[in-house]
């Protein structure tokens, strides 16, 4: 089974600290504006009763990781240390994380991204190469051809005065 997500009803339940819907949804939303952060969505079901009966809807929701879970847990702890929106950069803000990085993990980091797009321009390299093997054979091939075709009809082209249209000189 992949990775298990939660309701905002259930995070409510599971962070001490975070007392209403109202609060997550707001945290949620300075996350992904300003940490640059994506959340996973999921169509959850639910039924609305109308004039003609129940009926069966999907609704767009936010969806939480037990990882995400554990890092709001993380910001209800600190922000009455250093405020809401601090909290919330240092435990989600990509960028944030780099700032507070050593030099040495910096260095890390840039070179497993930098090790990513080699093995993607290799990728392309290799078809590339692959690309050009196929066709240099395609010409020798053609090229082979082309030369069977004018072995057999030389000798035709020897006898230009053989045949019903044979020209007079």
């Amino acid at each position: 089974m992949g990775k298990q997500f939660f309701t905002a009803h259930e995070v409510i339940q599971q962070v001490h600290g975070l007392h209403s819907l109202s609060t997550l949804n707001k945290w949620a939303n300075f996350i992904q504006k300003e940490c640059d952060y994506t959340f996973q969505y999921e169509y959850i079901p639910f039924v609305s009763h109308g004039r003609k009966g129940q009926t069966k809807h999907h609704r767009k929701t936010r969806v939480f990781s037990i990882e995400e879970i554990q890092k709001l847990q993380g910001v209800a702890h600190l922000i009455p240390k250093i405020g809401r929106d601090k909290a919330l950069r240092q435990l989600f803000d990509v960028h944030e994380k780099i700032d507070l990085m050593k030099h040495h993990e910096l260095i890390d980091f840039i070179t497993e991204i930098f090790n990513e797009k080699l093995k993607e321009r290799d990728k392309v390299i290799n078809a590339l190469v692959r690309q050009y093997h196929d066709i240099d054979k395609r010409i020798i091939d053609l090229s082979r051809r082309v030369t069977q075709i004018e072995k057999t009809s030389a000798p035709d082209s020897d006898n230009t005065s053989s045949g019903w249209f044979r020209r007079k000189r």
